[in-house]
């Protein structure tokens, strides 16, 4: 796995699986704010493109790189997934209570090693956190 955050959404197979979701649902307008010519941030891109849509596109694309059977995924694929809910979570779009809480199970068991471990550790009780509240907020 070469990933380069600490962030569960920056690992390339969750950032792969994002920006599939962003292109199937925005398609040209995405291909468009992701040029090197608009000075715009990546995370102003998905703050702006981001919802339900892209969200079930993005989980779609980790299937097709895993296979739809997630009790078989590995720790990667489990954390692409958790990468895709987690974002799309953390910029307010609404997620299934069932997407939510296996995030946060996948997250909470997570065993990969990490540099800098204590950062990501740091990282990771935050993104469980975020996913354990909104689930009360919706409630």
């Amino acid at each position: 796995m070469g990933h380069w955050g600490v962030r569960s959404y920056e690992v390339d197979e969750a950032n792969d699986a994002i920006d599939a979701g962003m292109d199937r649902v925005h398609g040209r307008a995405y291909d468009d704010l992701m040029s090197d010519r608009n000075p715009m941030p990546v995370e102003q891109v998905h703050r702006q493109l981001a919802n339900p849509e892209t969200l079930a596109e993005a989980i779609a694309a980790v299937e097709e790189d895993f296979g739809a059977d997630r009790d078989a995924w590995d720790e990667v694929a489990r954390l692409a997934f958790c990468g895709v809910v987690v974002l799309h979570a953390e910029l307010g779009v609404p997620v299934a209570d069932d997407l939510r809480d296996l995030a946060a199970r996948w997250l909470e068991a997570e065993e990969l090693d990490w540099a800098p471990q204590p950062k990501r550790d740091a990282r990771r009780r935050r993104e469980i956190e975020l996913l354990r509240r909104s689930a009360g907020e919706e409630a």
